[in-house]
């Protein structure tokens, strides 16, 4: 049931008091005693509050619904460009002025990232601090100053985040990797952006951006802490409740070919070291039924002390920083697999390795052990996560960004130990075949 709630609020004015509204659309359970208070604001700016008494801090989150992904061709990189101007000048504030009040109170952590579905800033304040952030926080979203001369030094900030990101040979690597895995998607632009785009961004276009996606209705504000719901939402519509929302054009879903195919690329970097490979096969996203089982196959493979890689690659000194996941997006996702190559070792001997992995996970061969270990790793995660007030924001966030359902992962976990290895058999034989695959091979210049 939706409920509805009114106050008043304004100085006395001749036509009277001004009415605001909001709605509180549900509570939500997560686990144990924490649940999600979910309200909306009547300009449509979404708000989730999780009480937790047992620490003295508040986490306090700001998610835009815009992304790498919403760019199009030869426009790439205003959404994580906008992750630095956030920082500026305000209508309000002067440069450098939302830092230090932030500082002065006692914020910390205060940070912010782009991906390729969302854009995310967050700090961590005393709970005595709420108003504050809250007016602090609503300030940017309403009063960013973009002019000219602090538009071109940002972009020559990002481009240089860029060039240094690409002398490393891993971001570099998998750049080049998701060009190869999307012929169609969005998914294979970079998330910074490509150089001439930022080059040629204008301020009209910045400011369009600006209005559009970082409107109240395309926003979610999580708070996980010492608060209380009923107060949060009272002095966020305080703050937020007279923006206005605008018209938000979803993106249109774009299916990628089924691949029949390997495909391959061999790559040199002046900056590597040692060589490096990595792989991906294409997926569905979390929402899909074979998530969980796709999950759990990149859990059996990497990502804890008895995995089969970490056994065979990482402690016989064949490889390091050896992964194996799967990745997703909103859309879609990759399952993908890394290795740093030790010296001495060839391509063609950790591809070996790794396929045999994936052949003993298709014909069997692993114990319910092993998969009762993973169950219990997966569980255990989970709870690390819900302890802390900033990760479970992350996870609400991510959960309402991806699936749109703020208790999403909390619900995932609960599927995880309903897999079976007939399940992770089905999957691994299913997606991750040579065929299916996209693989680039690094090596010292």
């Amino acid at each position: 049931m939706q409920l509805q709630f009114q106050f008043w609020r304004g100085s006395f004015r001749k036509k009277g008091y001004k009415r605001l509204t909001y709605s509180h659309l549900a509570t939500i359970p997560l686990i144990g005693s924490l649940q999600v208070e979910h309200f909306q604001l009547h300009n449509g700016l979404q708000v989730a509050v999780v009480e937790d008494p047992t620490t003295p801090i508040f986490t306090y989150q700001t998610w835009f619904k815009v992304g790498s992904a919403d760019e199009r061709a030869g426009k790439q990189g205003l959404a994580h460009l906008f992750e630095h101007m956030m920082f500026r000048t305000t209508k309000n504030l002067e440069m450098g002025k939302w830092e230090r009040e932030v500082n002065r109170n006692g914020g910390t952590g205060i940070n912010a990232y782009t991906s390729r579905d969302q854009t995310v800033y967050f700090f961590t304040f005393p709970k005595e601090k709420f108003d504050l952030a809250a007016r602090l926080e609503s300030e940017r979203m309403s009063n960013l100053v973009i002019e000219p001369e602090m538009f071109e030094t940002e972009k020559g900030a990002v481009l240089t985040e860029r060039n240094r990101g690409l002398d490393n040979p891993g971001r570099f690597l998998w750049e080049e990797l998701y060009k190869l895995t999307y012929e169609k998607h969005n998914y294979r632009y970079s998330i910074i952006g490509e150089e001439e785009s930022i080059k040629n961004f204008s301020v009209k276009e910045a400011q369009s951006f600006y209005k559009t996606f970082y409107s109240p209705n395309n926003s979610l504000i999580i708070v996980a802490g010492d608060v209380k719901a009923q107060s949060c939402i009272e002095i966020l519509d305080k703050y937020y409740g007279e923006f206005n929302s605008i018209a938000v054009s979803s993106r249109p879903f774009i299916e990628e070919s089924a691949q029949v195919e390997p495909k391959a690329l061999s790559l040199l970097h002046n900056k590597a070291t040692q060589k490096m490979i990595a792989k991906t096969w294409l997926t569905k996203n979390m929402l899909h039924k074979d998530f969980p089982a796709l999950y759990m196959a990149g859990k059996l493979l990497s990502g804890q002390k008895s995995s089969i890689l970490q056994q065979r690659l990482f402690n016989t000194a064949k490889a390091r920083n050896v992964h194996a996941d799967i990745y997703t997006g909103k859309d879609n996702g990759t399952f993908e697999f890394f290795a740093e190559v030790a010296k001495g070792e060839e391509y063609d001997s950790i591809e070996k390795i790794f396929q045999e992995a994936l052949d003993e996970i298709i014909s069997g061969k692993i114990s319910e052990d092993q998969l009762f270990i993973v169950k219990n790793f997966i569980e255990k995660d989970f709870y690390f996560d819900v302890s802390s007030p900033s990760s479970l924001a992350r996870m609400l966030g991510d959960g309402f960004i991806m699936a749109d359902d703020l208790a999403y992962q909390c619900r995932l976990v609960e599927k995880f130990k309903d897999v079976t290895m007939a399940d992770i058999q089905r999957v691994v034989n299913e997606y991750l075949i040579e065929g299916k695959s996209s693989t680039v091979y690094l090596s010292p210049a």
